[in-house]
């Protein structure tokens, strides 16, 4: 047999592939932006349906014809079985079925497939699985005439159970619902028997009625289970020529109980399944289903029975339900409608041609997302489903005889029909592409949109009618914001509002068409946004004449309004007119609240002050961050409110300058009410001692407050400020003219005052006034009794002065002598006393004078001879030394280079350590002032110098440079030689050092090594 894909390519485009029973591989044509209704014969846009015909020569007339998942399976003459695995058409497989005059019925292929049921007219069936050779017996279906098979689409389509069909459902003849499970013979039958393992009746349709109840469709499917729990509800939908039966219930798969679907016929024993009833004559009889998904978990979404009236199509629904909700009352169909066959039309050129009824002729249909196709026996019908109009129609020639069958491979989603001599194949292109003007036109908006949101002049199209018929309808807000999608003229859509007087519905479309524009377009979101501040300005002015309970609700929105954060750059940018808006219409609150929103605070603080509302005011001032602002209204701020501007100050720390709020302080303190300087000085006692502050005009602003309302704390505040003149903050000149000037309430601030002046005589003499122990305590100052002795008696002088000649004390006078520390005696203080006083009140004081003197002579005696002894023995000590000599042998040794110490110039030492010179200089030098050691060096370069030239001068010239050079030498021999390195200094200084110098301790431990 020639090869039928040989021969298809031949006849196809050069674009198409090379397999003619495979989907075209070509990338769709993009739809153009702009396209509207699609017309089918306009040459440059592709059909939705185009059909191409496999050419090739059967070896016998082709009687069947099923394809499903890119596997097709064809009988030729009535007995033979052509399979073709269309994803590779070179392999073909050829078997006969019968040699017999028996013939084959009906062909029931799975969604898969993997699983082949052939009917034969004997009521024989034979199966074939997905690898075998031969055809299989079911011997537990003789007898039955098989017409409707519902796979079980779950099982067949999970890879790992190609080898069973699972749990099947099977439709008779004579109305009987079946269960079945057939299984591959090569896997469970080596001998090869019947490969059916139960048939069993679960329903029958046909039971007490007369009519024809031949199960022309058969279908079943799961309600969604919950994740990847099996499913144990299903609904089961079974046609007969005139009735379309719903089952709905649940089963247990996990019982292992046969049959496994019994449990849902079961509650219909005792009353009859839904039904929905299309009387009529015969003819063919067919149900259809389409999934919108091809997964094996998918639930068909649409149906379609074709019957004797018509086309019964519509959706299903699976319902969600409890576990405990009674299933077998509840019905999947919903929307469903008749539609009526399109009546075929007779040859134009024989006007005595009979007319048929259409439904006599309709031999099959096929169903697609939006298309229900019509087999008549020489054409092809589609109907859009959406319409009921024929929107494709395809006349076939008799040339190949008539028109046999129509199959839709479910799982590729590509169309076949078949001749006895031929085979077509229809390819479906973007079905939907007219599916949302058909929606727009029956009110669908929703829908409409679905189905053209990848083109954006149809989505435009269809916003415009929805908003034209809302607007029409009265529904203005409605149809503002659909108008705000669309591209149509602004003016035109803003006037159409403005005209009908609808404010509200004008503020929604501005609204939404400001929420649509670009960060960009800056000139466009300004004019929007103005516009909608006088739409809500007027709005709310309308509703406060009238009292209305919206005022609240429209105050609240437009408040939003204005705090939205994506408009916050446009409202800065034009604050000037919203200003001048809500001033023109007097809408002083929420200019207010616009101006805190723009953190305009000194528009906010201004209008509150303007407004006699300081506590407004204080309260916007401390919401900002501007620090001077503080400054320009706190003068005002304090005259009215002083403790709560003050709270403000101090709530702000180190942010505020103190020095910058005198003037506030100063404006404060100059009226006539107590409270006000009160609460400066404690705003100032804040700088001083919380914030450290060490302004001196702080300090002296607060030394004058203290002095005109709070004199009681001068006298503490000059005490914690300390006696050091640097230390203290405030002018102790203008501190002390402001205390002389309070008069004798403030004379103890001025004795600490002159105390820090170091006037102690004038401090002293103050103090007097006050109190004497204080004048004893500025007597007794600490840093008097290390420093100025003389001060310190003169100090106590003014003091017994006072005592005698004020006071009249003689005996308090007398114990001054004693206090003073021995600065006083009795002759310091005789001329103080009056002329009359006797002497018995110094009878003891002149004599604690007496012995005090005699001790002190006493004293200077011993003194005296010890320095007598001392001279002694220091003139013993001189006469000793000048006899002392240093025995050096030859034998001795230099301490420090251990050489023989008579090679060369050397030092002896009393101690008895001997050094040569050059060692001794070395050693010594290191440990020398710089100035030292510049000064050796240069002494002994010039040395050298005197060595070299002594061979060449005269007598003369030898006489001087020998003086000079006994100079040298003895001057060196002061720098270098005054101690013994090993018992003077030199040793003490170097006791820390370490033994081997740091730069050098790396050589000298790889020496080691």
């Amino acid at each position: 047999m020639a090869s039928i894909f040989n021969q298809y390519e031949a006849t196809i485009s050069h674009n198409e592939s090379t397999n003619p029973f495979e989907a075209s591989n070509r990338s769709r044509r993009p739809e153009p932006v702009a396209s509207g209704y699609v017309n089918a014969r306009v040459a440059d846009e592709t059909p939705i349906f185009t059909k191409s015909k496999i050419n090739f020569k059967p070896q016998g007339p082709i009687t069947h014809l099923e394809i499903s998942n890119n596997r097709l399976c064809m009988i030729m003459s009535g007995r033979i079985l052509l399979r073709i695995n269309l994803e590779k058409p070179e392999d073909q497989e050829e078997v006969e079925i019968t040699r017999g005059d028996d013939k084959v019925y009906k062909l029931f292929l799975d969604q898969t497939g993997s699983h082949l049921l052939i009917e034969m007219a004997s009521q024989d069936t034979v199966f074939f699985s997905k690898t075998s050779k031969k055809p299989k017996s079911l011997s537990k279906f003789k007898g039955h005439r098989i017409e409707s098979i519902g796979w079980n689409r779950q099982h067949i389509m999970e890879a790992s159970n190609t080898g069973t069909t699972g749990p099947v459902l099977v439709g008779t003849s004579r109305g009987s619902i079946m269960e079945c499970c057939i299984e591959s013979g090569e896997d469970t039958k080596f001998f090869g028997g019947s490969v059916d393992q139960y048939l069993k009746q679960l329903f029958c349709l046909g039971k007490g009625d007369s009519r024809d109840c031949s199960i022309t469709g058969l279908e079943f499917n799961p309600f969604p289970a919950r994740g990847g729990d099996r499913p144990t509800k299903y609904h089961i939908l079974a046609t007969t020529r005139t009735r379309l039966y719903q089952f709905v219930g649940r089963i247990n798969p996990n019982s292992g109980e046969i049959p496994v679907f019994q449990n849902i016929f079961t509650p219909y024993d005792n009353g009859p399944p839904r039904f929905t009833d299309l009387p009529g004559g015969g003819g063919w009889s067919q149900l259809a289903l389409f999934y919108k998904t091809k997964s094996r978990t998918s639930i068909p979404t649409q149906f379609a029975w074709m019957a004797s009236p018509g086309v019964y199509f519509g959706d299903i629904t699976v319902p969600a339900v409890e576990d405990s909700t009674s299933l077998h009352h509840l019905s999947i169909v919903a929307n469903a409608r008749l539609i009526s066959y399109p009546d075929k039309e007779s040859d134009s050129s024989n006007p005595f041609a009979p007319h048929t009824d259409p439904a006599e002729e309709v031999l099959g249909i096929a169903l697609t997302e939006f298309h229900l196709l019509v087999l008549y026996s020489d054409r092809v019908k589609a109907i859009c489903t959406l319409n009921e109009q024929v929107v494709y129609e395809d006349i076939y020639s008799s040339r190949f005889g008539s028109i046999l069958g129509l199959i839709k491979d479910e799982k590729k989603g590509s169309i076949w029909t078949f001749t006895d001599r031929a085979v077509y194949k229809y390819k479906v292109f973007n079905e939907s592409r007219n599916v949302w003007q058909m929606f727009l036109d029956d009110k669908k908006f929703d829908m409409a949109r679905d189905y053209c949101k990848d083109n954006p002049a149809n989505l435009d199209k269809v916003f415009t009618r929805q908003a034209e018929h809302y607007f029409e309808e009265g529904k203005y807000n409605e149809s503002a914001l659909y108008y705000a999608m669309t591209r149509n003229s602004f003016e035109e859509i803003s006037l159409k509002f403005v005209r009908a007087d609808q404010q509200e519905a004008l503020r929604a479309f501005l609204l939404k068409k400001l929420s649509s524009l670009k960060p960009a377009e800056k000139t466009q979101t300004a004019m929007l946004v103005t516009w909608l501040v006088e739409l809500y300005l007027n709005q709310l002015g309308k509703l406060k004449e009238e009292n209305s309970e919206d005022y609240t609700h429209c105050e609240d929105v437009f408040k939003k309004f204005l705090a939205q954060e994506n408009l916050k750059d446009i409202f800065l940018e034009n604050k000037k007119t919203v200003y001048d808006l809500l001033i023109g219409h007097g809408n002083i609150e929420d200019y207010v609240f616009f101006a805190v929103l723009m953190q305009d605070y000194e528009r906010v603080i201004t209008h509150h002050i303007q407004n006699e509302d300081y506590s407004a005011a204080i309260e916007a001032l401390r919401k900002q961050n501007n620090i001077n602002l503080y400054y320009k209204f706190s003068p005002i701020l304090m005259q009215y409110i002083p403790e709560v501007t003050v709270n403000a100050w101090i709530s702000m720390g180190k942010n505020l300058s103190p020095k910058k709020l005198i003037p506030s302080l100063i404006n404060c303190t100059q009226g006539a009410l107590i409270d006000r300087p009160q609460e400066a000085i404690r705003y100032l006692e804040h700088c001083t001692g919380t914030l450290h502050c060490k302004e001196p005009a702080i300090h002296n602003y607060l030394l004058s407050l203290y002095v005109k309302h709070k004199p009681e704390a001068v006298a503490d505040y000059i005490k914690d400020q300390g006696d050091d003149l640097e230390d203290v903050c405030y002018d102790v000149k203008y501190a002390l003219r402001l205390c002389l000037e309070g008069g004798v309430k403030l004379q103890k601030a001025c004795v600490e005052i002159y105390n820090v002046m170091t006037l102690y005589e004038e401090a002293v003499s103050l103090a007097l006034k006050v109190d004497v122990d204080l004048a004893k305590s500025i007597a007794n100052r600490p840093e008097l009794e290390e420093e100025d002795e003389e001060l310190r008696k003169k100090l106590w002088m003014l003091i017994a002065r006072h005592v005698v000649q004020e006071k009249k004390d003689i005996k308090r006078a007398m114990q001054f002598l004693q206090e003073s520390g021995d600065l006083l005696k009795i002759e310091d203080i005789l001329p103080f006393f009056p002329d009359f006083v006797t002497i018995d009140h110094f009878k003891d004081a002149l004599c604690e004078s007496l012995d005090e003197y005699n001790k002190h002579i006493k004293q200077l005696k011993d003194e005296m001879n010890e320095s007598t002894d001392s001279a002694h023995a220091i003139r013993a000590d001189i006469q000793e030394t000048r006899n002392h000599h240093l025995v050096v042998g030859g034998s001795d040794k230099c301490a420090l280079c251990n050489g023989i110490l008579l090679s060369r110039g050397f030092y002896g030492f009393p101690c008895s350590h001997s050094f040569h010179s050059d060692c001794l200089w070395k050693t010594v030098t290191p440990y020398l002032t710089p100035d030292k050691q510049v000064r050796a060096d240069e002494m002994q370069r010039e040395l050298n110098a005197l060595n070299q030239s002594s061979s060449i001068q005269d007598q003369s010239g030898a006489k001087d440079s020998k003086r000079r050079r006994q100079e040298i030498v003895f001057e060196l021999d002061e720098l270098i030689a005054t101690e013994c390195a090993y018992c003077g200094e030199i040793a003490i200084n170097s006791i820390d050092e370490l033994f081997i110098d740091p730069q050098k301790y790396d050589d000298v431990v790889s020496s080691w090594s």
